[in-house]
């Protein structure tokens, strides 16, 4: 019930967002959502042993997403220099320099790219966003119940021995339809093998990101990113998805021009 509820209050939140709030709020949520989820993936970092420089990490988000004109190539190979340089200059342990560094840009990067692309959907028509937003929550919610009901063939027993091939099959095909119906409907693309396409990419997309988070988790030996969403877990479980789903569409729109 805990989960029902959470999830239904942030949908009611972000289709609020999206359409009737204005588009800087939208941005300051989305910042704040992506500095939380940084401090999430940090967190699980540092249960794994890695040190990180999490000032930097999130000083770099924030610019990456509230300086328009910033070169973003440019920010992160300064992010990078400057963390060697501190890094060397602290006098970390040699065999923890490189992990450090990685951990500390690569988390950024992580956070930074997906939310600047939800913010360039946005600026194109809210339906991109609202798109990817309910593609990838019908996919969870799908794959959440068939895989409970039906599944019978774990996905990935080392990873996440809850998820289902029966789950993750079911995922893809109703967020499938559910996606290439909200393309023909609300954003006027030609029902066809473009708007297929899009929407299964997004879902694989989407599940690769669950994934990609379930296998952080492990080597932290955690359960949950956090606990800040009942039934739901941290902001990272929930958004670990989108992580790589946005890019995706982001792409997808910079390709059509």
């Amino acid at each position: 019930m805990a989960r029902v509820l959470t999830g239904s209050l942030l949908a009611l939140g972000a289709w609020a967002l999206a359409f009737r709030s204005p588009p800087a709020l939208l941005v300051a949520v989305l910042v704040a959502v992506g500095l939380g989820a940084l401090r999430e993936f940090y967190a699980l970092a540092r249960a794994g042993g890695i040190t990180v420089m999490a000032p930097a990490g999130y000083a770099v988000v924030i610019v990456w997403l509230l300086v328009p004109s910033v070169d973003r190539g440019l920010l992160a190979t300064l992010l990078l220099l400057g963390l060697l340089a501190a890094g060397t200059l602290a006098e970390l342990p040699k065999e923890r320099l490189l992990a450090t560094v990685a951990v500390t840009l690569g988390g950024a990067i992580y956070v930074a790219g997906p939310v600047h692309a939800a913010i360039q959907l946005h600026t194109a028509s809210p339906h991109w966003l609202v798109y990817v937003l309910a593609l990838v929550g019908v996919g969870d919610s799908v794959a959440l119940g068939i895989g409970r009901w039906l599944g019978r063939h774990p996905l990935s027993v080392s990873l996440s021995p809850r998820k289902t091939w029966e789950g993750t099959v079911s995922s893809a095909i109703a967020s499938t339809v559910a996606g290439a119906s909200y393309l023909v409907v609300f954003l006027g693309q030609e029902a066809g093998f473009a708007a297929i396409a899009l929407s299964l990419c997004v879902n694989v997309a989407s599940q690769i990101g669950d994934l990609v988070e379930s296998a952080l988790k492990r080597a932290a030996d955690v359960k949950d990113s956090g606990n800040i969403l009942p039934g739901h877990g941290g902001l990272l479980d929930r958004v670990d998805g989108l992580i790589f789903a946005l890019p995706v569409v982001h792409v997808y729109l910079l390709l059509l021009g």
